[in-house]
């Protein structure tokens, strides 16, 4: 899966030396306290919506959070998810919730559907000239029609059920001053029982996804 691994490497890179002039912000390098990229008259995007699409890794969640050297398998995931800023915390912090849907699909594998619910705690980012680079974390409960492979094999394991787990999803989103509306998506989706709080499960499935958000 070497193909796989350089071209989510190529387009994270790519995304992060985008270039062009700086806006009316003085400030080269700064962490963002509010929204960078648009002036306080403007009244603040509170929804997305994001589509995505991504691979899953046989790593655990530590491993597969090293993308760029993790061992990926033929099973595939497209989904969307929805969004929505709850309030502001200060310092750049941002509460809301997510919900999500997806389709998991591969070569051994019957297709499977997911839902997901959570809270999302995200930050402005770090602004490097025309450049916002956000880290995100949600967290929440996740619900599937059946297991990937790689969960039916965790299955059998731990002699747990896989259906109902929670999950936990950190990202980085890049997003350019000249479409603030627009935001490139690195996000890990991962499902775990917590140790066995959820389904008798430890490890669940990590799927390494690439997507494009839209804020309204």
């Amino acid at each position: 899966m070497s193909k796989i691994k350089f071209t989510l490497t190529a387009i994270l890179l790519a995304a992060s030396v985008g270039t062009g002039r700086a806006g009316d912000d003085d400030r080269f390098l700064y962490f963002a306290t509010t929204d960078p990229f648009v002036s306080p008259e403007t009244p603040a995007t509170k929804n997305d919506v994001h589509l995505f699409g991504g691979v899953f890794a046989e790593d655990t969640f530590g491993g597969a959070l090293r993308f760029w050297e993790a061992e990926y398998a033929d099973n595939y995931t497209v989904g969307a998810a929805l969004g929505r800023d709850f309030s502001e915390l200060g310092l750049g912090f941002v509460l809301g919730g997510v919900a999500g849907a997806a389709i998991r699909f591969g070569d051994e594998e019957d297709a499977s559907g997911e839902l997901w619910a959570g809270l999302r705690l995200r930050h402005q980012g770090l602004v490097v000239g025309d450049v916002a680079i956000a880290p995100g974390l949600a967290a929440g409960f996740s619900v599937v029609t059946g297991p990937t492979e790689i969960e039916r094999r965790r299955e059998e394991r731990y002699n747990g059920d896989a259906t109902f787990l929670g999950f936990v999803s950190p990202e980085i989103a890049l997003r350019f001053r000249q479409a603030p509306n627009l935001e490139l998506v690195y996000r890990l989706h991962h499902r775990s029982g917590g140790d066995g709080t959820f389904g008798n499960f430890g490890e669940g499935s990590n799927a390494s996804t690439i997507g494009l958000r839209y804020r309204f």
